[in-house]
């Protein structure tokens, strides 16, 4: 409650700053009202009484109104000091989501260094990483109508996807119309911690069920249907001996044709399959199988990979071995799409603590974005590697070619248990 005291300490306030204000307003209303009932012969004692009357009900008017435009102050002040050092990041929007204003904390959020003028909330918000990809505005929790806390990620201005709490409320503005307030709260960092290991967990299990199907549909390949077109092909072979027409008739043609579509679908079913799952990947381990992948790949692209092996040539973990066996698939398969080059260095270093990976093209580069490096195929190979544990890095430079280096940990626990595995498999 506000006290006498107070009050009297207002009004004095308000009598030394406006009180000129005041008395030159009720001299203007008396003139009116002396030039309304035309009293030019009247003298001013006479009208004292108005004056008097007319000064008190202007100084309470302009009290009135000093009074409410202080307690209008002192609100803007509140709310504005609430909004400046919230602990929240508080970001207001107008109704098509374009970024208005943002408080300190937002700014620190999003790793703005300064307020941007025009940017829409939509850029920064998405629900998909590593796909780039945004949600629909129908979908978008901005437009529920009741206010509701949703776990979204966010993209900073420096490129960091970040998990953070969300919610909304909306404000219609007399100058501006429909406003949307949107307050922001990091995850807790061992919220955010929790949340990447079962989003390694998921990647791991999507990964590992994509690699028993590419085997399971690689050994379908080989055993089932090159067995079969094998078949056929050594059946129009009997076919052909026991034609009793002369040699080189159309029949004959007709035959050498058939059976020369069935080798080449033999070979590339066969080429299908060592490209979905090598089986020497499984038997003699990743050296053997990257030695023969290369070998191919330079017969089919034209592109020399100069192939070297530093340090112990055992095999590895099978999680290893499969993770760096399709690092060096996807990279190389990229260099023949884009680089433009002729040669292409990979090599492998086996320490007995960890293994490292580099592999080099020196074809025309390209300007490493945010979008590319959360592009399906950069995305697989750095989240196998995160899988791992291990190190992850590209650089690119535009016409200057191409770098990924890899370095996974190796603990001396999984490489005997890959030789258990072998022995008990009668290797």
């Amino acid at each position: 409650m506000i006290s006498t005291a107070q009050r009297t300490r207002t009004f004095v306030k308000f009598m030394v700053h406006n009180g000129i204000l005041t008395i030159t307003t009720t001299l203007i209303i008396v003139l009116a009202i002396r030039a309304i009932l035309q009293v030019e012969n009247r003298s001013w004692q006479d009208d004292t009484p108005i004056f008097l009357f007319v000064l008190m009900i202007t100084t309470l008017f302009f009290f009135i109104i000093f009074w409410q435009s202080r307690k209008l102050r002192s609100e803007q002040e509140l709310f504005s000091n609430v909004f400046m050092h919230s602990p929240d990041g508080v970001l207001v929007t107008d109704n098509t989501l374009n970024i208005i204003r943002m408080n300190p904390t937002a700014k620190h959020l999003l790793h703005w260094a300064e307020e941007p003028a025009s940017v829409s909330f939509c850029n920064h918000c998405s629900n998909y990483p590593g796909l780039n990809k945004r949600c629909s505005y129908q979908n978008c929790f901005i437009t529920e109508p009741a206010s509701q806390h949703t776990e979204v990620l966010i993209t900073t201005s420096d490129g960091i996807t970040k998990s953070m709490n969300a919610s909304v409320s909306h404000y219609t503005d007399p100058v501006l119309g429909p406003l949307n307030i949107i307050r922001l709260q990091a995850v807790e960092k061992n919220r955010q911690e929790e949340q990447h290991r079962i989003a390694q967990m998921i990647t791991h299990s999507i990964l590992s069920a994509q690699e028993n199907e590419r085997k399971r549909i690689s050994r379908e390949l080989h055993d089932g249907i090159g067995q079969s077109l094998y078949s056929i092909l050594i059946q129009t072979e009997v076919l052909k001996g026991q034609l009793e027409e002369p040699v080189n008739t159309p029949a004959d043609e007709s035959i050498d044709s058939l059976q020369e579509s069935i080798r080449h679908t033999i070979e590339d079913i066969r080429d299908l399959s060592v490209e979905l799952r090598p089986s020497a990947l499984d038997d003699i381990g990743l050296v053997a199988a990257l030695r023969n992948y290369v070998k191919l790949y330079g017969q089919k692209f034209g592109i020399q990979v100069l192939f070297s092996i530093d340090g112990d040539s055992g095999r590895l973990p099978a999680g290893h071995e499969i993770a760096l066996y399709r690092i060096v698939q996807e990279a190389l398969t990229n260099a023949a799409k884009y680089s433009h080059t002729e040669v292409v260095n990979v090599g492998l270093k086996l320490l007995p603590e960890a293994a490292e990976l580099l592999i080099r093209d020196h074809g025309v580069g390209f300007e490493l974005t945010t979008e590319l490096r959360q592009g399906v195929g950069l995305y697989s190979m750095e989240e196998r590697v995160k899988i791992l544990g291990g190190e992850f890095e590209i650089e690119s430079v535009p016409g200057q070619g191409t770098t990924i280096q890899v370095r996974v940990p190796i603990e001396a626990d999984e490489i005997s248990g890959r030789k258990e595995d072998l022995r008990s498999d009668g290797y």
